[in-house]
């Protein structure tokens, strides 16, 4: 009688290096970040654009002045209340920090302020229940890399406008 030798895998073992394979993966994947730097700006633009438009409806609809506080690291929203501008607590207004591979030029009526410096000094751009805002240019780059860049304009009137330039102005 004669035997037949089965050569090759079981099913069982294919399934089990096919799994392995993905979990490693898996933490390949994760540990590569959450995207490349031209990502992260593009991403922090939109947000600052949704954010702005959200906090002028809510200055409007509940009939409060708001101002959005900017420095170095981190921007975040502030309420007049009781004569003193005091923190908005709620998650959607929460302070953010600015990832620190990315720039913010911001330019209102009064001044520029480049945030590369480590200085205490914050700029505030103030949103009225009127539906006024303080006119501003905020551009946000990548430190190093002054082009391509995301420009968000906010005009008094209120419009707030959000574009990407490439080349040079």
């Amino acid at each position: 009688m004669q035997y037949i030798t089965n050569k090759g895998f079981t099913l069982i073992e294919l399934l089990v290096v096919i799994v392995l394979l993905g979990i490693v993966t898996s933490f390949a994947v994760l540990s590569m970040g959450t995207g490349s730097p031209e990502r992260k700006m593009e991403e922090e633009a939109k947000r600052l654009h949704a954010l702005i438009k959200l906090v002028q409806e809510e200055s409007i609809i509940q009939a409060k002045e708001i101002a959005m506080e900017i420095n170095k690291n981190d921007y975040s929203f502030l309420e007049y209340k009781d004569k003193k501008w005091i923190p908005l607590t709620s998650k959607t207004f929460r302070s953010r920090s600015i990832n620190e591979e990315l720039e913010f030029i911001v330019e209102t009526d009064t001044k520029t302020k480049i945030f590369k410096e480590k200085e205490p000094e914050k700029l505030r751009l103030y949103f009225l229940s009127s539906g006024e805002q303080s006119p501003f240019k905020m551009n946000i780059n990548i430190k190093e890399n002054a082009h391509p860049y995301y420009r968000l304009v906010g005009l008094f009137n209120g419009k707030l406008n959000l574009e990407r330039v490439n080349g040079y102005d």
